[in-house]
């Protein structure tokens, strides 16, 4: 039996034909004064929809947004083999829990335990990204810890 058939998210979304952007930091070198400078991460837009998107559907839920401790899942599917080659999983897991706080918990710092992992699609389908939610309790956290274990 696997992770999905024993924990039941209370949050499932799925958004196909579209690429999460990375929330990475890069940087660059001013030519005036050749001092080091970080560029921003350019995610507010993706960010803002999908904030805007989740709040939508948790509208008359009531249990969001949650003041508890989260487990967050994240799939990426590609049909690139190039995209799904330069993916960091780290940089756009970053985006999406930064989006998912408002509607869905009140901080970030809530989410305790993550997973996520990339596909490559071999066949010509579009790219997508799902993200499940579920709100943690101790006896759902050991199951997943258990679990978690088994499988490393």
């Amino acid at each position: 039996m696997t992770i999905s058939n024993k924990i039941k998210p209370e949050i499932v979304y799925l958004r196909g034909n579209v690429l999460v952007p990375a929330k990475s930091l890069s940087y660059k070198k001013d030519p005036k004064t050749g001092e080091t400078k970080p560029i921003p991460a350019k995610t507010h837009k993706f960010e803002n929809e999908l904030k805007e998107d989740i709040a939508k559907e948790l509208e008359n839920v009531d249990k969001f947004p949650t003041r508890e401790k989260v487990f967050v899942s994240i799939v990426y599917g590609f049909h690139s083999k190039k995209e799904f080659e330069k993916c960091d999983l780290d940089n756009r897991a970053k985006t999406i829990l930064d989006a998912l706080e408002g509607p869905v918990y009140i901080n970030d710092n809530q989410v305790k335990m993550i997973w996520s992992h990339k596909n490559l699609l071999n066949n010509n389908e579009e790219s997508f990204y799902r993200l499940s939610v579920k709100i943690l309790d101790a006896s759902i956290e050991r199951k997943l810890i258990k679990e978690i274990n088994n499988l490393i």
